[in-house]
This record gives C-alpha cells, sequence and structure tokens, in this order.
C-alpha cells in the first residue's frame, strides 16, 4: 500500500512539472520571427514607385499626377487643396488595392496636421488618414520609409 502523503507529493511534483512544461511553451510561442503585427505588410516590400495618393480629392483613383514621385529624400506627390474647412480622407495604394500595398493610419480618421511626421502601416489593418489644410494652394505629401516598419508622412504647403 502507498502511503497517501507520498500520493500527494508525486501528485504536486507533477503538477509543477506540467506548469513549467505549459509556461515554456507558451514563452516560446509568444517569440515571432515575424517582422510585423497581424494585418501590417513590412514595408521593406511596398513597391512605392507602384503607389498612388488616393483619396476623396481624386475620388479615389489611380491617376497618374497622383503617383508617387521619386525625390532624394523619398517620394512625393503634390496636390492642389481647397480650404473649406472639410478633411480630405486618404491612404496610399496601387492600382487593384493590393494588401500588402494599401496603406495608412493604425486607426480610423488619423488628424494629419502640417509640417509634422506621422508614421503610417501598411496591409489590411491600415486604415484612412485625414488632412484639413489651413489655405487653398499646392500640397506636397512626402513619404519615406521608417524605422518599425512604417512609413514617414508629412505634408508641406508649396
Amino acid at each position: 500500500m502507498i502511503e497517501p502523503n507520498l500520493c500527494w507529493a508525486f501528485f504536486w511534483r507533477l503538477v509543477l512539472r506540467l506548469t513549467l512544461i505549459l509556461l515554456f511553451a507558451l514563452f516560446i510561442t509568444a517569440c515571432s520571427t515575424s517582422p510585423s503585427k497581424p494585418g501590417h505588410a513590412p514595408v521593406s516590400e511596398v513597391e512605392f514607385s507602384n503607389l498612388y495618393l488616393r483619396g476623396v480629392f481624386n475620388w479615389w483613383e489611380a491617376s497618374a499626377s497622383y503617383q508617387l514621385k521619386r525625390s532624394a529624400s523619398g517620394w512625393y506627390v503634390d496636390v492642389e487643396l481647397i480650404a473649406d474647412g472639410q478633411p480630405y480622407d486618404f491612404r496610399l495604394s496601387d492600382k487593384h488595392w493590393s494588401s500588402g500595398q494599401t496603406c495608412g493610419s493604425e486607426y480610423q480618421g488619423e488628424r494629419i496636421i502640417t509640417e509634422q511626421t506621422t508614421y503610417l502601416i501598411c496591409g489590411d489593418a491600415s486604415q484612412n488618414l485625414q488632412f484639413t489644410p489651413g489655405q487653398t494652394g499646392v500640397y506636397r505629401f512626402r513619404f519615406a520609409e521608417s524605422t518599425n516598419n512604417r512609413i514617414s508622412l508629412s505634408i508641406a504647403r508649396r
């Protein structure tokens, strides 16, 4: 016959071992080799030369005049906007709204302020951005690869 104290000791050692194995398994699976969050595309795979600034100002179309142009510091596009107090919704995308080539905000309706840098994400999780110009005129939208798998955006009046 086995002593009851010996059974309890065996039981608690078994529980301890299983708990340690479970914690180890959770720790290992929490480590990810993926460079981005779910729904986010790696910026290194974004083809800037195929992207367009798409928004209410161009009926969300991939128009040639809104295709990004290369500069020494990244990419840009100039857009004429009317300052009527209403925000312009926009995003970056290719002609086909491809998931990995569509970039925007981490949350819906993020407001962009002139001369301040904002960081975009790419992929299914990206949302529309908003910009309300202070004056009617031409605005330059500048984009560049940034750290943390994001794209920097700044807008300036020309």
